[in-house]
């Protein structure tokens, strides 16, 4: 969901230019996690100090028990679930509890036949093992990337104020707003973005968080080169199209036409992995999670004070990576020209971010950092962040 302060405008911002398309990447079909070359941890020997602070951190934030979770059916692949639990995260900052709830899904001890119908339901991407003695959650069959961020709350630090930048700032679109300051704060539609990518086997040894602007979301979904819409379901109506999605699609909340709030990723047996909030430590904190269509709604039934429209999307296309769909051009260049006049750079690549009014336009334009973490696979087989 967007800052509760900020409305969509009446109409969408123009998308980038579209890439060519490319082929698109079986669900099933890239098991391993690939090496990626264009990775590296280490800052490269006599390289210039950054103008960004240290990387994001996580935690684990302590949950309690609320009670069973109600799911679309008590049999996920035709295994049967033998504990579905509602879990709160406690400890958080600006927590709606409606966003700070998790599900708890377990499968307990499987046959070889039940695992590998459960492995095919969630995508087919997990690297975790069978084993006739382990139990088995959900979680245990999504992809790396996902395992890794379900459940955990990033710790984003504060924005980073660039003294010096207030003039570059009014040619960003922001008189008055004085010097520049970068956020990084992950959002619904930059989490959507990278894990529909993880779904086609895409972001192989890493993971890379990020704001997702509406502005540019809504077109990039409209975009009939990109996505073939699976289904719709009007304000308050029950969605016909649950039973036609796969892992990786792409569910999007809207109030109107134009007013893109949320987007959440499906993964199988009728459960979604969202973000359900921008990140900060001042106003929000709202750890990754799994929930059901219903658990994505509440939230925003309840910042609308309605229930939201949805449009299910399927990726036709190998998707890029959200850097470049949520790019800031040649305003992030003149950033780093002004940085390396003062002897550094800026450190993370940065994406947009729209800030809108009221009564809806576009006000002005800020950055965001992007934060990138390493997943390596843990001695369970699931995905961990370094």
């Amino acid at each position: 969901m967007p800052r509760v302060n900020q409305r969509p405008a009446t109409a969408p911002a123009p998308a980038p230019a579209p890439r060519p398309a490319a082929p698109l990447t079986s669900p099933g079909s890239a098991p391993a996690l690939v090496a990626d070359p264009a990775w590296n941890t280490r800052a490269p020997r006599g390289a210039k100090p950054t103008l960004l602070g240290p990387p994001a951190t996580f935690q684990t934030p302590q949950a309690s028990v609320v009670g069973p979770a109600k799911l679309p059916s008590s049999t996920i692949a035709g295994v049967k679930v033998k504990q579905a639990t509602v879990l709160q995260f406690e400890g958080l900052t600006g927590a709606n509890p409606l966003m700070t709830k998790t599900l708890d899904v377990q499968f307990g001890k499987l046959s070889q036949p039940q695992f590998d119908a459960l492995k095919k339901e969630f995508g087919g991407l997990s690297q975790v093992k069978f084993d006739a003695a382990r139990e088995y959650g959900a979680i245990d069959f999504l992809p790396p990337a996902l395992q890794a961020l379900v459940n955990r709350d990033i710790d984003p630090g504060k924005a980073v104020s660039l003294k010096g930048t207030t003039r570059l700032n009014h040619t960003l679109g922001n008189e008055g707003a004085g010097d520049i300051e970068i956020n990084t704060t992950p959002n619904c539609h930059g989490t959507a973005w990278e894990m529909m990518r993880a779904y086609q086997g895409q972001p192989s040894t890493h993971v890379s968080l990020l704001y997702g602007d509406a502005q540019l979301s809504g077109p990039e979904y409209e975009d009939a080169k990109r996505f073939t819409t699976v289904g719709t379901a009007e304000a308050g109506k029950a969605p016909t199209f649950l039973k036609d999605l796969q892992p990786g699609d792409v569910v999007a909340f809207k109030q109107g036409d134009y007013e893109l709030l949320h987007s959440a990723v499906y993964v199988g047996g009728g459960l979604f992995f969202e973000k359900p909030n921008t990140e900060s430590d001042e106003y929000d904190e709202s750890p990754y999670r799994l929930v059901t269509l219903d658990q994505a709604i509440a939230p925003i039934a309840e910042f609308m004070d309605g229930k939201p429209t949805l449009t299910a999307l399927r990726p036709k296309v190998t998707l890029p990576p959200g850097t470049e769909i949520f790019s800031t051009g040649e305003d992030a260049q003149k950033l780093e020209a002004w940085a390396a006049k003062k002897g550094q750079t800026v450190g993370k690549p940065l994406v947009r971010e729209f800030e809108v009014g009221m009564g809806g336009g576009i006000r002005g334009m800020h950055f965001n950092a992007v934060e990138t973490k390493r997943v390596e696979i843990g001695p369970d087989g699931r995905g961990v962040i370094r």
